[in-house]
C-alpha cells in the first residue's frame, strides 16, 4: 500500500462563489486538476491523507458535494479538520456525512491495513513567521501581507498560546492512540492541519512530542504561495520527516510519503 498526502483542496461544489480561480492561475479547475492527478497516481489499495481545509461550505449538508468528490476518487481517506473547516460539526455527526472507506481524525488515530494515522488540527507557532516563505497576491482588495503579518497584540499572543497548549494535549492524545494501535510493526504517520514547525525545522513541543512517539512522518497544510526560489522548505529532522502538502505547493497532486 502506498501512502499520499493532498491538504487544502478548498472544494466548494456546495458553495457557489467560493471557487479558488482568484486567488492565482493556479487555482483555475483546480479540483479537475486534483482528480485527473489523483486517478493517475492513486490505486484503490491506496491511502491518502487529507489534513484540513476541505471545503468552503459552512454546515455539513453543504459539504456534501465536497464530501462525495473526495468518496469518489480512488483509496482510503483519512481527513482532517482545517481552520476554515467551518461545517465539521461534532465528530460523530461528521463520521455518519463520510462517504465509504473515508475515515476523520480528531485527536485520535485510526488504522488502515499496516498504517496508523494520529492527528490534530494544531495552531500558530507562539512566535514563529513564516513571512519570509511566503509569496502573498492578494485577490483584489484584499488585505496586504504587512496587514495580514503585522506584530500580534498581547491579548491575541496569549490567545495563540492558548490554543497552542490546548492542541498539544490532543496532538499527545492522538500519539497515544497511534501506540495503542500501531501493533505488529505498523507504520505510523502523523496527520496535522497547521505545521508544527517553521520551514527550518526548528524544534518545537509538537517536533519534540513526534520524537518521543516514534513516528517517521508528519504531514500537514495551511501553507500556501510558497515561494519555490528558497529552496523546499521543512525535510527531516531528528528521524522525522515533514512532509507540506499544501496542494499549491504539490501541483495539485497527491504527494507519495510512503510505502508499506
Amino acid at each position: 500500500m502506498k501512502v499520499f498526502a493532498l491538504s487544502d483542496p478548498h472544494l466548494s461544489f456546495g458553495t457557489p462563489g467560493k471557487e479558488m480561480d482568484r486567488f492565482g492561475p493556479n487555482w483555475v479547475g483546480h479540483p479537475a486538476k486534483i482528480e485527473r492527478a489523483w486517478r493517475e497516481r492513486v490505486q484503490d489499495g491506496d491511502l491518502v491523507l487529507v489534513p484540513g481545509d476541505i471545503s468552503w461550505a459552512m454546515g455539513l449538508e453543504k459539504a456534501r458535494p465536497d464530501l462525495d468528490f473526495l468518496g469518489r476518487l480512488p483509496g482510503t481517506k483519512v481527513l482532517g479538520k482545517g481552520n476554515h473547516d467551518y461545517w465539521w460539526a461534532s465528530i460523530s455527526k461528521v463520521r455518519q456525512a463520510l462517504p465509504p472507506k473515508t475515515f476523520a481524525l480528531q485527536g485520535d488515530a485510526v488504522r488502515v491495513g499496516d498504517v496508523v494515522v494520529g492527528g490534530t488540527r494544531l495552531w500558530d507557532i507562539p512566535g514563529a513567521s513564516f513571512k519570509a516563505w511566503i509569496d502573498w497576491k492578494p485577490d483584489p482588495g484584499g488585505k496586504p501581507l504587512e496587514m495580514i503579518s503585522a506584530e500580534p497584540s498581547a491579548e491575541q499572543a496569549a490567545e495563540t498560546s492558548r490554543l497552542w497548549d490546548r492542541e498539544l494535549l490532543r496532538l499527545e492524545r492522538a500519539l497515544a492512540d497511534v501506540e495503542r494501535l500501531a501493533t505488529g510493526g505498523a507504520l505510523r504517520i502523523a496527520a496535522v492541519h497547521y505545521p508544527p514547525c517553521d520551514p527550518e525545522l526548528r524544534p518545537t513541543a509538537a517536533t519534540a512530542a513526534f520524537e518521543r512517539a516514534g513516528v517517521p512522518h508528519v504531514v500537514f497544510g495551511h501553507l500556501h504561495s510558497v515561494k519555490r526560489d528558497r529552496g523546499a522548505p521543512f525535510g527531516e529532522r531528528a528521524g522525522v520527516r515533514y512532509h507540506l502538502a499544501s496542494c499549491d505547493w504539490i501541483d495539485f497532486t497527491p504527494q507519495l510519503v510512503a510505502q508499506t
